[in-house]
């Protein structure tokens, strides 16, 4: 493995352990061991297109939808509207992996996503 590519699994692995003290209000659906630096987690009871907006709102970039695999999201139960993608590369460090969990940290203790599109501004339809 290259520099690249050991830099980005050592954050993938600060990733995933943050993610697992978020607890079982979070599911990570990207667990294989040779993959992309890139993991999906969708929330239960909430909406990941919700926690985008919110993780935007804080200047975290993390898109939601199922970013043109729509048959594996309905084949992962996730419908069409898929989960948060979470992506790692070259640039990022351990400062970007603490600013997206404590942004998850604070979207999880949000109750009700009426009051988290209010607290965004967002118009919901």
């Amino acid at each position: 493995m290259d520099l690249i590519g050991k830099h980005e699994q050592s954050l993938r692995t600060e990733l995933d352990a943050g993610l697992i003290e978020l607890g079982e209000a979070v599911t990570v659906h990207s667990r294989a061991q040779q993959r992309t630096p890139t993991t999906l987690v969708t929330f239960a009871g909430r909406d990941a297109q919700d926690a985008h907006h919110f993780l935007a709102s804080r200047l975290v970039q993390a898109p939601a939808g199922s970013f043109y695999a729509v048959e594996a999201s309905e084949r992962l139960g996730l419908g069409s509207a898929g989960g948060l993608r979470i992506g790692l590369s070259l640039y990022s460090d351990s400062s970007d992996i603490a600013r997206l969990l404590n942004g998850l940290d604070d979207f999880l203790r949000i109750q009700g996503s009426s009051r988290l599109a209010r607290q965004l501004h967002i118009t919901t339809a």
